[in-house]
Order: C-alpha cells, then sequence, then structure tokens
C-alpha cells in the first residue's frame, strides 16, 4: 500500500498554520491533530468547556470505544484556543459564522494548503515519527514529552 499521500512534513504543517488566510479555528484543528492522540471527529466534537487552556489540555468524551480521556496540548495551543474561545461559556469549540466546523471543511482547507494531502496525514505522520520511523519535529516533540511525562 502507497502511503506517500499519507505522510506530511514539518515544513508542509508549519507553512499550513502560518496560513493567515486559513480561519484560526481551522488552523487550530490541524494543531490539534499534529500534537495530540484525537482523532478529526473527536476534535470537531470539542465543545468550550472541554477545553482546559490554564491546565494545557482537552477533554475528549465524544469517541469510539475510547472513552472519555483527555489529551495534554502545549502552550502554544492553548493560547491559540484561548483566542478562539474568547468570552464564550458554551457552544462549538471550532465554529465559523457560529455554526460547528465540518470535517469537509477542515479536510479541504488542509488539501489546499499543502498540495492534496489528506487531513488524516497529521496523525498519521505523528504516530510514525513516535514509532521512531521518522524524526519528531520541536513542537510535536514537546507535545509528545508533556503526555508521556
Amino acid at each position: 500500500m502507497d502511503t506517500t499521500n499519507l505522510l506530511v512534513t514539518d515544513l508542509e504543517v508549519d507553512t499550513a498554520l502560518a496560513d493567515l488566510a486559513v480561519p484560526a479555528a481551522v488552523r487550530a484543528v490541524w494543531q490539534l491533530l499534529w500534537e495530540s492522540e484525537a482523532t478529526v471527529d473527536e476534535v470537531l466534537a470539542l465543545d468550550v468547556p472541554d477545553a482546559e487552556q490554564n491546565d494545557h489540555l482537552v477533554v475528549v468524551r465524544e469517541t469510539k470505544g475510547r472513552g472519555v480521556f483527555e489529551v495534554q496540548i502545549t502552550p502554544s495551543a492553548a493560547g491559540v484556543l484561548c483566542e478562539l474561545v474568547g468570552a464564550r461559556t458554551d457552544g462549538p469549540l471550532f465554529q465559523l459564522d457560529g455554526r460547528r466546523l465540518s470535517k469537509a471543511r477542515v479536510a479541504a482547507a488542509f488539501r489546499a494548503a499543502t498540495g492534496g494531502r489528506s487531513i488524516h496525514a497529521l496523525r498519521f505522520t505523528r504516530q510514525a515519527k513516535e514509532r521512531g520511523t521518522i524524526r519528531l519535529s520541536p513542537v510535536a516533540h514537546d507535545a509528545h514529552q508533556e503526555r508521556t511525562a
């Protein structure tokens, strides 16, 4: 099986995350996927109360058989979430125009930003790095160290 389209380089991720033409909520989803064990569906299901920015974690409730679990996030990701949440106390964590972001929109934006890469490349690449088959970027490495400490 050819997994080339399931791998993304650190430069591609850094470039996509820095692209200010992409809405901040979309880039924040990408960042959480890059840094955490959560799936696209789990991240998109997060609500404002699930983000505990001061503790650098999100609580994932909508899972496929994994139950409720906490995901450590980097201080950078916590800062992004703090900006997204603002004064809101409820509703979807990731929204545009008052509506929850869709998987299709997040995936299409990632394909456009990376020349056709799948949104699943973020998680697949991070998992490959954690297995030691490819090197972790500094941001993903820090997130991994925080999760395993």
